[in-house]
C-alpha cells in the first residue's frame, strides 16, 4: 500500500509513518529500564550449640523457692554480685561471684575475662576463662572447683570465627580419664538467610566408646527462623516467629530413639513496658509461665515462676528479685 501526501488549505498532512519514536534512543523510557538487585553478604552463622537460640530465648527458666540475687557495676570492666537461694528442689545456700574483663574493641571482647562463682559454705567453685589471642580465634575454659581435689573440666573449646563460617572443637571430661566427650563442628552460611554445617561426636563412658554425625541447617527471616538438627538416633526441628512487637511464639519437636522419648512443645514470650512474660507447654501436660516486672524508680525485678505437671499432679511455684544498680 503506497500512502500520498496532500496539502489542503496551506496545511500540510503527512502519513503514519512505520520508524519507531526515537524520542529515547535505543532502549526504553526510564520507568521500563532494568535495574541491578541488592544481594547482602553472607553473615557469620554462629555454631551448632547456638543453632535452636532464638527458640531458646523464649522458653522460661523455671525455679522453685525464694532467690534474692545482688548485682553490683564497679566501673566498666568489673561486675561483682551475690545470691541467697531458699529451696527444697535446688541446694539451698548462699553464693557470690564476679565477672572481670579487660575491654572492648568495635564489639570485640579484648580477652582475658574471668568468671567466677563461689559457695562459702562448701568452698566449691565455678570458674570461666576466656582468651581470645586474635580477633578470629577464642579459647574458653569452663571449671568446677572442688577442695582436695583435682579440678573437673566442664567444657574446653577452641572456635574459629570467620565471616561466613565458624569452626568450634568441644572437649569434656567428668572425673575420670575414662570418661570424655570431644565434639567438631563446622557451619557455613550460603547466603544472608541459610546455612548448612554438620557435627561429630565422639564420647567414651566407663570405656565403651561411641561416634554420632549430626547435620544442621537454618532459614532465616526477618520475622521467622526454620531450625532443624538432623542425626542417625535423634531429631530437632524449631520454629520461631515474631507475630507482633510485643509477641513471639516458637515449636519444637525432639525425636531420640536411643532413649524411646519424643517430646512436642510450644513457647511464647510477651514483652511490655518494663515486663516480660514467657511461657510454654508441651505434650508431656508441663504447663507453666514466668512473669517478670522492672519497679521503676526503684532498682530492683521482681519475678514468678508457676510450673504445674498434670500427669505427675505437681506443682511448683518460686518469687525471685533482682537488686541490679545499673537501673538506677
Amino acid at each position: 500500500m503506497k500512502f500520498e501526501s496532500s496539502a489542503k488549505n496551506g496545511r500540510t498532512s503527512s502519513a503514519p509513518s512505520c520508524v519507531p519514536d526515537t524520542r529515547y534512543g535505543a532502549r526504553f523510557p526510564w520507568p521500563f529500564t532494568w535495574t541491578s538487585g541488592v544481594r547482602q553478604p553472607p553473615l557469620n552463622p554462629g555454631d551448632v550449640a547456638t543453632l535452636h537460640e532464638r527458640i531458646n530465648h523464649l522458653r522460661p527458666l523455671w525455679f522453685e523457692g525464694v532467690q534474692l540475687n545482688v548485682t553490683k557495676g564497679c566501673g566498666v570492666n568489673r561486675t561483682f554480685g551475690a545470691s541467697w537461694n531458699l529451696s527444697h528442689v535446688t541446694p539451698t545456700g548462699f553464693r557470690f561471684g564476679g565477672q572481670l574483663r579487660r575491654r572492648c574493641s568495635d564489639s570485640v571482647l579484648t580477652t582475658p575475662l574471668v568468671a567466677f562463682d563461689v559457695n562459702p559454705a562448701t568452698r566449691f567453685a565455678n570458674l570461666v576463662l576466656l582468651y581470645r589471642t586474635v580477633r578470629s580465634v577464642g579459647l574458653e575454659l569452663a571449671l568446677q572447683l572442688q577442695p582436695g581435689e583435682k579440678p573437673f573440666v566442664d567444657e574446653l573449646s577452641l572456635q574459629h570465627t570467620g565471616r561466613s563460617r565458624t569452626s568450634t572443637v568441644r572437649c569434656s571430661m567428668p572425673g575420670t580419664l575414662d570418661s570424655y566427650r570431644v565434639s567438631v563442628d563446622h557451619l557455613v552460611s550460603l547466603n544472608d538467610r541459610l546455612c548448612f554445617g554438620a557435627e561429630v561426636l565422639c564420647e567414651c563412658y566407663r570405656g565403651e566408646y561411641n561416634a554420632n554425625v549430626a547435620f544442621a541447617g537454618r532459614y532465616n527471616r526477618e520475622t521467622s527462623t526454620l531450625a532443624a538438627t538432623v542425626a542417625p538416633e535423634a531429631f530437632d526441628l524449631s520454629y520461631w516467629q515474631k507475630v507482633s512487637d510485643s509477641l513471639q511464639m516458637g515449636s519444637s519437636i525432639i525425636v531420640n530413639q536411643r532413649q524411646n522419648r519424643a517430646l512436642g512443645s510450644v513457647c511464647y514470650r510477651l514483652d511490655h513496658a518494663d515486663t516480660v512474660i514467657r511461657g510454654s507447654f508441651d505434650s508431656d501436660w508441663n504447663v507453666g509461665f514466668t512473669y517478670s516486672r522492672k519497679l521503676m524508680p526503684a532498682a530492683f525485678t521482681a519475678c514468678l515462676s508457676l510450673l504445674f505437671c498434670v500427669p505427675k499432679n505437681t506443682f511448683q511455684c518460686g518469687f525471685r528479685i533482682d537488686l541490679d544498680s545499673n537501673l538506677l
